[in-house]
């Protein structure tokens, strides 16, 4: 079964850079689960990456 790919943006506050940022982030649909793939920013490797509240918004759109 081919995986489906989803690309949304996301904006909000930057605790990193003290600034309002738009993030692109590709989701991967694959066995009915939705996965985050990749952020255009440094989410994983930045300090806030625990608190962030811009990707906030594109936890709540994985599945668990």
């Amino acid at each position: 079964m081919d995986d489906d790919f989803i690309e949304e943006m996301f904006s909000g506050f930057c605790k990193n850079f003290n600034e309002t940022r738009t993030v692109i982030c590709e989701f991967v649909k694959r066995d009915g689960q939705i996965r985050l793939e990749s952020a255009g920013c440094a989410y994983g490797k930045c300090p806030h990456s625990k608190t962030c509240i811009l990707m906030e918004q594109a936890r709540e759109m994985e599945t668990p």
